[in-house]
């Protein structure tokens, strides 16, 4: 068990503010210039706060999700409208601000992972490869010949 130095206590104490902060509707950059630390650990801090109490207090959690939600869903209302409306200009405004909040209803519904599902492996070409032509050779059917299977002799 850790040892509970001022510096610690003192930790806590900001990480509790900065999650008390955030639901009631400050942004990062607020939390970080209140609590005297950067937008980084700011995040952070909440993180860290809302992983204890998801540990303790699964009501306050769901409250939490709850109220993002909600926000995110008022937001995604105002931005709907210009994303399918027959200006393109404020389409191409609408549709990117709804695609933002969408990921981001997304990644607090679980909906988005935190790591990739694909990796991508860096290959060595001559230089003259493009990625297209990857995608080409790997979607290009391999010929059936008589005599074989999958290509193979067999």
């Amino acid at each position: 068990m850790a040892i509970n130095t001022s510096r610690n206590i003192a930790a806590e104490e900001r990480r509790s503010q900065a999650l008390q902060m955030k639901v009631a509707g400050a942004t990062y950059a607020q939390i970080a210039e209140s609590t005297g630390v950067s937008i980084a650990q700011a995040y952070k801090d909440i993180k860290k706060r809302l992983g204890e109490v998801r540990k303790d207090d699964h009501e306050a959690v769901e409250q939490e999700w709850h109220l993002q939600m909600t926000r995110l869903e008022r937001l995604l209302l105002r931005w709907w409208p210009l994303a399918i409306g027959t200006d393109d200009d404020m389409a191409e405004l609408g549709t990117n601000q709804s695609l933002k909040i969408m990921s981001q209803m997304n990644r607090i519904g679980g909906l988005e992972p935190d790591k990739p599902l694909i990796q991508f492996n860096t290959l060595v070409t001559d230089g003259t490869t493009t990625f297209a032509d990857l995608l080409r050779e790997a979607t290009t059917p391999i010929p059936i010949v008589e005599g074989t299977t999958n290509g193979h002799a067999g």
